[in-house]
């Protein structure tokens, strides 16, 4: 009788160390498991690289920060009306003289408003004043409009940024203007008050 009690307890240790031996060489130890490889759908988009660039024309200067390349062009002067234009992804700004003639018509196929000083503020707008790096700034959103065989509307936000310190006379703001609103005017307020900077 101890004998069978014996040898049945040496056949369960010897299974019991057989099944420990099976899951040592499994490789399947959760502890050890390798990371998983996060999914395409799971991988978080790098935010885009900004860069602070001078800006620095005979008319105006400062510095911008922007994930695309910032290349200002410089309008032929037509009648003293000369222009500074940096084109980015969201935003257009501008520097117009104050020798430009003001636009007329309302702002629609190509034509987004001229916008020289805060004098030019539509009546009417609905604005806000804000505080910026390089000077006090008014909001406003227009309605521009495209028309060729139906008409098309967007509200596009425009800030007018007087110049704390103009480098030209004949240049005392920045205009930055969403166009098509690809930002709304709290978008813009923010590009306004965190992406520009003063020259130097």
């Amino acid at each position: 009788m101890t004998a069978r009690r014996r040898t049945a307890a040496a056949l369960t240790t010897g299974l019991a160390v057989l099944g420990l031996a099976g899951c040592a060489s499994s490789g399947k130890d959760p502890v050890s498991m390798p990371t998983p490889e996060p999914t395409r759908s799971q991988s978080a988009t790098a935010p885009p690289v900004e860069r602070e660039t001078e800006v620095n024309t005979e008319a105006v200067a400062f510095r911008i920060r922007a994930s695309t390349p910032v290349q200002p062009t410089t309008a032929p002067a037509t009648e003293g009306c000369a222009q500074v234009v940096v084109r980015l992804g969201d935003v257009t700004i501008e520097s117009n003289s104050t020798q430009c003639k003001a636009q007329t018509q309302a702002p629609g196929n190509g034509r987004h408003g001229m916008y020289r000083t805060a004098a030019d503020v539509p009546a009417g707008a609905a604005t806000e004043t804000i505080r910026t790096p390089l000077g006090d700034a008014i909001l406003f959103t227009q309605r521009y409009f495209e028309a060729t065989n139906s008409v098309t509307y967007w509200n596009e936000p425009v800030a007018i940024v007087t110049l704390r310190n103009p480098k030209q006379a004949t240049h005392p703001t920045l205009i930055l203007r969403s166009d098509k609103g690809k930002l709304d005017q709290a978008a813009l307020r923010t590009f306004v008050e965190t992406k520009l900077s003063p020259s130097g």
